[in-house]
């Protein structure tokens, strides 16, 4: 590689940089990193909480196949069958009756 190419090489990296939409903070002293980090945050993606999606979408389809295997074998649970689930997902509720109980 002579030395046009590598001055190229440099100049497509300096204006990947650039232009990249990945932020780092600009480059702190360690002796007042803390300080940095504690006024403007650390944004790492480690810190990131992670999301509940994926529980909450295993949680659900675990009650589907719950209701569908009730439905199907006729089962009862704690006084419960699949008929009063849907009928209970049927019924209509005024809010403004429930919000005057509460």
């Amino acid at each position: 590689m002579n030395s046009s190419e590598k001055r190229r090489k440099e100049l497509l990296e300096q204006t990947r940089r650039l232009y990249s939409d990945r932020r780092e903070p600009p480059a702190v002293h360690p002796r007042y990193g803390s300080v940095y980090y504690g006024l403007y945050g650390n944004d790492s993606e480690e810190n990131t909480p992670a999301g509940t999606f994926g529980v909450r979408l295993f949680l659900a389809f675990l009650l589907f196949a719950g209701f569908v295997t009730m439905d199907r074998q006729e089962y009862e649970v704690f006084h419960v069958n699949s008929d009063w689930i849907v009928q209970e997902i049927e019924t209509d509720i005024d809010v403004a009756e429930v919000w005057k109980e509460l």
